[in-house]
């Protein structure tokens, strides 16, 4: 049985992202009907576990009402765009989290979780991804791309060729200092527990729908070899 959304509703509602990533949401390879979306796959298991029914504490929750405030009183939300569960939310602080989640289900940001770096110096588990976000900043400039707004001459990059940035002509002053502490909240949720729970689910998940799709490859050639 279908229930309204407003009966369960999500802190990460799928599709709520910047443009670009929405857009993404969509894509299908035309030549090849043997594909999975990895983007969206990611993006509905962070709706879900956002929602009011999921276990708690909800992962959006812990990052803008623990984790952000934690690092700097500033950063302690006193007003939003609305009120979930008696706590104030920015609309734009939930687009950029769900942005930046998807993007780690493409080859990029795929390639970003899976790089070891265990043996550097000073590695510690909760800071990981906080560390590689520091070592590919150094390269480009990763939280303006995450955040930015599209300005009229922004190309879309027909898939995330390096992190886009050669397609983008987007405007660094746009992105605030808020949309910075978002994304360093996210890379410390991610180096927790829960965070490594979230991303070994996806990896569960990832793995069997292509499984999936190369079962019905197999089944598809055995039907036209016959």
């Amino acid at each position: 049985m279908f229930k309204h959304p407003l009966e369960n509703p999500s802190l990460a509602p799928y599709g709520l992202t910047t443009p670009l990533s929405y857009q993404r949401l969509q894509y299908k390879p035309t030549t090849n009907p043997y594909w999975v979306n990895q983007e969206k796959l990611l993006a509905e298991m962070w709706d879900k576990c956002n929602r009011a029914d999921a276990p708690r504490p909800l992962p959006v929750q812990t990052i803008i009402h623990e984790i952000l405030p934690g690092q700097k009183r500033r950063n302690h939300l006193a007003q939003g765009n609305f009120v979930f569960e008696g706590k104030p939310y920015l609309t734009r602080d939930l687009m950029m989290l769900s942005s930046i989640v998807q993007w780690l289900g493409s080859n990029v940001g795929n390639c970003f979780l899976i790089r070891d770096i265990s043996q550097k110096l000073g590695y510690s588990l909760e800071r990981e991804f906080l560390t590689k976000y520091a070592e590919d900043s150094k390269i480009h400039d990763m939280v303006t791309f995450w955040c930015h707004i599209c300005t009229p001459k922004c190309k879309e990059p027909t898939y995330f060729s390096l992190i886009g940035e050669s397609n983008h002509r987007y405007n660094p002053r746009t992105v605030t200092d808020r949309d910075v502490a978002v994304v360093d909240g996210l890379l410390r949720w991610l180096g927790r527990p829960a965070g490594r729970g979230f991303l070994s689910r996806y990896e569960a998940r990832r793995k069997r729908a292509w499984n999936m799709v190369d079962a019905q490859r197999q089944k598809a050639r055995h039907t036209n070899a016959a």
